[in-house]
């Protein structure tokens, strides 16, 4: 058994029960209670208890051992590229573009973004020795920048194993020591108040219980731990929705919002849920009592109309504008 693999038994435990995990050397993890095992593959633990959203687990496996199979002997770009073009579900030449410019702009601009909700949340450097967990890592971009905050230790945990896959490479070359972990929010396979923080950016409109994840979040938090996310606004006025790029398609009822997605040629609309600031405050007060919510974009500039509107009517209009914001930004304390 490696050393990582031994770190990480440190921290880990089944998803089911919440006993310790053992490695027995033949590939899986298992509970001391109740007779569950989990598959280690290619390095990384799988304690998931369902499937990642779009796929099956036996063709994302098939993905993962084709990537695994090049990642020695190609750079991160280089895997990324492979994934897309010839082992993404879609076939879509423009889409398969469009994903490797996201990940290529994910990558340039996950750590200046890790600063500004940093920022934006009055969170200066972590305190010596934390041990802090990216929650929905994707391919990890972030974790250098959390140990660059101040972390001692960082572990990232994702429900795509082809992320993970990436993130294993991506750190490797980057030179960053990190524990990657294949896990479900709503589930998480650690023990109890074993994170000082917890880093959950684009998270929580994708999870398929939102108050479960928080919830999961607030047991795996030590005493006066922190966790920074941020969510999408439902309702906001300033920007399309962010992931199929219609403007005002949130505000629809919930039932009208997938088919309205594919009749203008979206897709379907699924996997995701976006919340309004009222509801966002319910979801935090179900599992936190000490939190702070900040409205995410620059409010207008005193020199454009709207910005000598804004300021005039202040503080009304900062009220107001928390509402139609584009993202919230959120810090809870345990």
């Amino acid at each position: 058994m490696g050393t990582e693999m031994t770190d990480l038994l440190g921290f880990l435990r089944c998803p089911r029960t919440k006993s310790h995990l053992v490695a027995k050397g033949d590939g899986f993890l298992y509970s001391m209670q109740g007779g569950y095992r989990y598959p280690i593959v290619h390095g990384v633990p799988d304690l998931r208890l369902f499937d990642p959203p779009y796929t099956t687990r036996e063709e994302e496996l098939r993905i993962v051992n084709a990537m695994a199979e090049v990642a020695g002997d190609v750079a991160y770009e280089s895997l990324m590229t492979f994934y897309a073009n010839e082992l993404a579900q879609y076939r879509d030449p423009e889409r398969i573009q469009n994903d490797i410019r996201h990940r290529l702009a994910l990558l340039e601009r996950s750590p200046s973004r890790l600063v500004h909700l940093f920022e934006k949340a009055c969170v200066s450097k972590l305190p010596a020795g934390s041990v802090a967990l990216d929650l929905g890592c994707g391919s990890g971009e972030a974790i250098g920048a959390l140990i660059e905050h101040g972390a001692k230790q960082v572990i990232g945990i994702d429900i795509s194993l082809i992320e993970l896959v990436l993130a294993k490479k991506l750190l490797s070359e980057q030179g960053v020591a990190a524990l990657l972990v294949a896990g479900c929010a709503e589930a998480m396979p650690f023990s109890d108040e074993v994170f000082d923080f917890i880093y959950s950016p684009d998270v929580i409109e994708h999870v398929s219980d939102q108050s479960i994840y928080l919830q999961e979040a607030c047991r795996i938090l030590h005493k006066e731990g922190r966790m920074l996310l941020n969510s999408p606004n439902r309702y906001s006025l300033f920007t399309f929705e962010p992931h199929v790029g219609i403007w005002g398609l949130t505000f629809l009822p919930r039932p009208w919002i997938d088919p309205v997605c594919r009749m203008l040629g979206r897709g379907p609309y699924v996997g995701k849920r976006l919340v309004s600031l009222p509801e966002l405050r319910r979801l935090i007060k179900g599992s936190f009592v000490l939190f702070d919510i900040f409205a995410r974009n620059s409010n207008p500039k005193s020199s454009s109309i709207v910005g000598r509107i804004y300021h005039a009517l202040s503080p009304i209009s900062v009220s107001v504008y928390a509402y139609i914001a584009d993202q919230h930004v959120v810090l809870v304390r345990k």
